[in-house]
């Protein structure tokens, strides 16, 4: 699929166009207007649709550009990387907000982009696989543009031990060093903000009136406000260098999250696009919505095993039944100490190892089994 994109400002508001659908379209002689004939469907005509070129001037006008993702799909991710290398003939100076990298770990993002650590270092320092956690590979070919062209890249998101501890005890239950660590004003007032919330967290099983959800809440707001805190001092102190932001379209929808908190701060309306089209469109959800290209990664190389990172190292904790490991007879209690020559302390120092990884590549482990005095070789076909 061509990437498109939606303008809700002319195609539901209704612009110059003559085939623009009004909210008040006029009714043939004889029908009466009543809620039965004319329900409230919203129409998206799409022989309006355009390209990305045609709206990168007017995104080039804003001084910080709010881009969406569902953090799974790779199209959104190629969206994202379309937007920023559109704007960059526009813009003299550019940075990329990160909602996926936490605020502590922003020199190791420094010194991947000046060339000072690789990108496995760069996964290491910022604890990629153990704070985000999703598949790098879909988000590489952004890193590794803005690494090429010497673009920053902010960390921006909460530090996890924060959001756990909101989560847990409320804002109120922070000790003094743990509220230094999150912006000073936080804004707790949209209703709803909160209501939407409120049907996310039902959707996976909790419920809204419980003391849980007050902590989730409140996490969610932290989440929002650092981001938008942490941009707004960066545009601050680099008047002249302009943003793209990426996070999660949760946070950016309806302009609740980060849009309106960005705002407050900076005195100027951020342009909000997303990724993907709701089942009820609407003016307000965002500026822009766009189609993602229908693309996936290369499918990844499975070992079959579920593991625990412990003192002794990563222990198996599961073998899939009928998997690469349980062919290549791994038990369940096994620490693996190796792979491919390569020593492992952690399943993170596992996922880096095997970023790359397809199925029917064949891995070497090297395995402690503390029914045995030696280390076991076992070689495993990945499926």
């Amino acid at each position: 699929m061509k990437q498109v994109i939606i303008s809700l400002a002319l195609l539901i508001l209704g612009g110059c166009s003559s085939n623009s659908i009004t909210s008040n379209p006029i009714l043939s002689t004889g029908i009466k207007k009543s809620s039965e004939t004319e329900p409230n469907i919203k129409v998206i005509a799409l022989n309006n649709m355009t390209t990305l070129k045609s709206i990168i001037p007017q995104l080039a006008q804003s001084k910080v550009v709010l881009v969406g993702e569902h953090h799974t799909n790779y199209g959104d991710h190629l969206n994202q990387l379309a937007i920023i290398k559109s704007l960059s003939p526009y813009w003299k100076k550019m940075a990329i907000g990160l909602e996926f990298i936490q605020y502590p770990y922003q020199q190791a993002l420094d010194d991947y982009i000046a060339g000072k650590i690789t990108q496995t270092q760069m996964l290491r320092k910022t604890q990629w696989y153990q704070r985000w956690k999703y598949d790098f590979r879909l988000y590489r070919p952004l890193f590794e543009y803005a690494k090429a062209q010497h673009i920053p890249l902010l960390a921006l998101n909460t530090p996890r031990e924060i959001t756990k501890r909101l989560s847990e005890v409320g804002i109120k239950g922070l000790t003094k060093a743990e509220r230094e660590q999150l912006p000073r004003r936080m804004d707790f007032s949209n209703a709803k903000y909160k209501k939407a919330l409120e049907a996310v967290y039902s959707q996976h099983g909790g419920k809204s009136h419980s003391k849980n959800f007050e902590g989730f809440y409140q996490a969610q707001i932290a989440w929002d406000e650092t981001m938008a805190d942490k941009t707004a001092q960066f545009m601050l102190k680099n008047p002249k260098t302009k943003v793209v932001l990426l996070a999660g379209s949760g946070h950016m929808k309806e302009r609740y999250g980060i849009p309106s908190r960005l705002q407050r701060r900076i005195k100027n309306k951020p342009i909000v696009v997303l990724n993907g089209i709701s089942d009820n469109p609407s003016p307000t959800q965002a500026d822009y919505l766009l189609l993602s290209p229908d693309i996936s990664l290369p499918k990844a190389g499975k070992m079959g095993i579920f593991m625990k990172d412990t003192a002794k190292g990563v222990f198996i904790s599961k073998v899939i039944k009928a998997s690469a490991s349980a062919k290549a007879g791994l038990k369940k209690g096994d620490f693996i100490s190796r792979l491919n020559g390569n020593k492992i302390n952690t399943i993170e120092d596992i996922k880096i190892n095997m970023i790359d990884a397809k199925p029917k590549e064949k891995v070497l482990l090297s395995i402690h089994r503390p029914s045995h005095r030696k280390i076991i070789s076992k070689t495993l076909v990945l499926q």
